[in-house]
């Protein structure tokens, strides 16, 4: 899929700013796969919100909404900076 995006959460701890580069990889009806750059780790079971705006050229695309992700991590590699979360609602 290799959608751009950058993610918004109260875990962004990693940048000042609060938001992250990233893509989302792959996505179906239970959940995403994602690669986030400096997000940190994010064990089996994180409970996340996160906030993903699609991007252009790495910064937000304002004609875009932004989109609400609610989701229980489920996979992580951190070598790769991806993760898989399953929705939650």
């Amino acid at each position: 899929m290799n959608f751009p995006i950058i993610i918004s959460s109260p875990r962004a701890i990693a940048s000042s700013d609060g938001w992250h580069y990233g893509e989302i990889l792959d996505a179906g009806k239970y959940g995403v796969r994602m690669r986030v750059d400096n997000f940190g780790s994010l064990p089996v079971g994180t409970e996340l919100k996160l906030v993903c705006q699609p991007a252009a050229n790495q910064q937000p695309n304002n004609k875009c909404l932004p989109v609400p992700i609610k989701g229980k991590v489920v996979w992580e590699d951190a070598d790769t900076h991806q993760f898989a979360l399953m929705y939650t609602h």
